[in-house]
């Protein structure tokens, strides 16, 4: 919850470039697991869950930014 808290102290556009790289993480780490071997495609989905967790929370913390302005 502290995150929140913080958000308010930092400029927009620095957190939408953060949710951008998050999505572009998102991207490759989906285009690893569509093109892991057999044997790698649990722990490539894995990588792609957690780059999504990611965006997620980049994305969240754009909003309440942009809420609070």
């Amino acid at each position: 919850m502290r995150s929140l808290l913080d958000v308010g102290r930092v400029r927009p556009v620095v957190l939408f470039d953060a949710w951008l790289f998050a999505e572009a993480d998102a991207t490759l780490a989906l285009a690893a697991w569509r093109s892991a071997a057999r044997n790698d495609k649990a722990a490539a989905y894995a990588t792609y869950r957690a780059a999504l967790d990611r965006e997620a929370q980049a994305a969240r913390m754009l909003e309440v930014r942009l809420e609070a302005a």
